[in-house]
């Protein structure tokens, strides 16, 4: 099954929001957001939720995270 770029670009942007949130919020609470704190803070949310979409979305933005930081 292939998706087309514009039924697969929502998706990113929700990921890119929760990533953004994410963020916003290890700012607030003073903490460094590098992607190490970014992926507990976001293994953590996922471990709260029982909404299967807000569980996938999570799942991507952990992977994306995970994916960057061993390339770099």
């Amino acid at each position: 099954m292939k998706f087309s770029e514009s039924e697969i670009q929502p998706l990113w942007d929700e990921v890119s929001h929760i990533i953004g949130d994410a963020v916003i919020q290890l700012h607030h609470h003073g903490k460094s957001f590098n992607a190490e704190e970014l992926v507990g803070y976001l293994t953590h949310q996922l471990s709260e939720t029982q909404q299967v979409k807000r569980r996938v979305l999570l799942g991507a933005a952990i992977n994306m995270l995970k994916t960057n930081r061993m390339r770099n």
